[in-house]
């Protein structure tokens, strides 16, 4: 190979580099808290979003069409999280729980602030029911509601059919109002 095309190689390799920089910088914030939801822990977070950025370099000259870039990194990050959740469960038998969430009260504020300490609590319970979910139900309704993706989207993310997303949703919603149903009449919300 030629000098010249070995520059014009390298400076190709550098501008396509530039460019995946920018674009996925651009969804970072969004594929982390997406990871953040999927696995509950944020060191988890951090090596998923990391294993799905170099998954999403390796296969970046794939992208097909730029309008769809943040469902085509939410599909890589899926990927990686359905691969590694497969390959940890043939290697536990037994899943240990991990608390991330420490216990907010009252006397460990300085000013006491209702609506904070009730969105605090409001908050965790409403994440102890997401984790409950299995995680095929978890992943669509974090991309409906919390990412705002269309049916479409979800679809494209998951590789499964449009009906398959509507019924997971459904059924998702149904077992989040379970979870929090007896949360909510016991704090006198229903």
């Amino acid at each position: 190979m030629e000098k010249a095309q070995k520059l014009q190689l390298i400076t190709s390799a550098l501008d396509s580099y530039g460019h995946f920089e920018e674009l996925l910088v651009k969804h970072l914030n969004s594929l982390y808290s997406t990871a953040l939801r999927l696995t509950g822990s944020k060191e988890k977070a951090e090596d998923l979003v990391q294993e799905s950025s170099l998954r999403a370099f390796k296969r970046f000259d794939q992208l097909e069409d730029l309008k769809k870039v943040k469902s085509w990194f939410l599909q890589i990050l899926f990927n990686a999280f359905r691969d590694n959740y497969k390959k940890q469960k043939r290697q536990q038998s037994i899943v240990d729980i991990e608390l991330t969430e420490e216990l907010v009260t009252s006397a460990s504020l300085k000013a006491y602030d209702q609506e904070k300490v009730l969105g605090g609590i409001l908050e965790d319970e409403m994440q102890e029911a997401l984790y409950k979910l299995p995680a095929e139900f978890r992943s669509v309704i974090i991309l409906s509601d919390l990412e705002d993706c269309s049916y479409q989207e979800i679809s494209d993310i998951l590789s499964c059919p449009l009906g398959t997303v509507a019924s997971r949703l459904f059924r998702a919603r149904e077992l989040l109002r379970k979870y929090l149903e007896d949360y909510a009449k016991s704090h006198g919300f229903l």
